[in-house]
């Protein structure tokens, strides 16, 4: 079993652009009680996004729930109790953990403890991987600089006009 999960972490690293970390930490979660993890996932992230990793549970064996839920519904519905969509749940013990992304924007992994009877300790090593490019591209720059070309031509026209007219002037 170890060498097929190494074999495909080898051979699925590759066909990833890209990673971030997005949680490696030990959590402390009490009966019935939740964290939170929130994170971005910009256009030129959203090919293929996925969040893998592994995790482990003390007391074992014991299940921990994992939400994926954007973060409007976060704020508008988890925390206030209304309406949810959430875009993927995850019911697992100690082992190797998988998600879809489905799109790009701002989300929220909730990890809970509910439907437990003891207090839970995670330990997660958790990542967002996604085969775009994850450089986004900003036109402020490009727009900054054709700015300052036009300024800086119509000044050196000004400056030229301006030394033509006096050389007319004074001529006369």
């Amino acid at each position: 079993m170890r060498v097929v999960t190494l074999f495909l972490a080898v051979f699925a690293v590759p066909l990833f652009a890209g990673s971030f970390t997005l949680l490696s930490d030990t959590l402390d979660l009490g009966v019935g009680t939740y964290r939170s993890v929130k994170f971005r996932i910009t256009p030129q992230m959203a090919d293929s996004t996925c969040i893998s990793g592994n995790f482990f549970t003390e007391p074992t064996p014991t299940k921990l729930e994992f939400i994926l839920i954007t973060e409007l519904d976060y704020r508008s519905g988890w925390e206030r109790r209304g309406n949810i969509d959430t875009l993927g749940v995850v019911y697992a013990e100690n082992g190797q953990f998988y998600m879809d992304i489905p799109d790009f924007g701002d989300f929220v992994l909730i990890v809970s403890n509910r439907g437990n009877t003891v207090p839970v300790t995670l330990q997660a090593d958790l990542s967002v991987s996604y085969k775009g490019s994850g450089v986004q591209y900003d036109s402020l720059p490009f727009g900054m600089t054709l700015l300052m070309s036009v300024l800086a031509i119509g000044v050196v026209l000004a400056a030229v006009l301006i030394t033509v007219k006096k050389m007319s002037s004074s001529k006369t």
